[in-house]
């Protein structure tokens, strides 16, 4: 009969079963330094990405009010807002929460709301984004290149994202 093999006694070096506490922390550490690395750059990207995404939102809106006018031939107005309702008169930047698309059906043509009035779309500014414009509101008439000037500038409260501008010009509307 043969004895069986020598074999050395067992300990957890040599089963190889896992990392040791210090190859652990070192992985660890390495983890946490790259994390800290790459936040700016991870919020930057966020607030880019805010910022490009709300002026194509506002040119979508110029365009949606030109088209309306032109469709339902009754004047329609973009104008900035500070309650998603009704337009915000002359203010701060810090007080406007978006902009708000809707057909203008008052006798007097004047750029205000009234509850009457079918609101055709209402956009809401992410958070720390900016909205100032040369006007508060822009209008299309329902007559082809009919529309009143006015240059929006969307920037970054921490100033992380380019600043961008939308320009309605003899009513069309580009990024700028």
């Amino acid at each position: 009969m043969n004895p069986a093999p020598w074999r050395p006694p067992s300990s957890p070096r040599t089963r190889g079963a896992g990392f040791s506490l210090a190859e652990l922390l070192i992985t660890l550490a390495i983890v946490a330094v790259l994390a800290a690395l790459s936040t700016p750059g991870f919020q930057r990207s966020r607030a880019e990405a805010a910022s490009l995404t709300s002026a194509h939102s506002l040119l979508r809106a110029l365009h949606l009010a030109r088209s309306q006018a032109l469709l339902r031939a009754e004047p329609a107005v973009v104008c900035l807002s500070a309650d998603l309702a009704r337009c915000a008169a002359r203010s701060s930047p810090d007080s406007i929460r978006g902009w708000i698309v809707f057909l203008n059906l008052r006798p007097e043509r004047t750029v205000q709301r009234d509850p009457q009035e079918p609101l055709l779309g209402v956009f809401e500014l992410p958070q720390r984004l900016r909205l100032t414009g040369s006007r508060n509101a822009v209008t299309y008439w329902p007559v082809s290149r009919a529309g009143t000037t006015s240059t929006f500038t969307l920037c970054h409260a921490a100033d992380l994202a380019r600043t961008r501008a939308v320009r309605s010009h003899q009513g069309k509307a580009h990024g700028l």
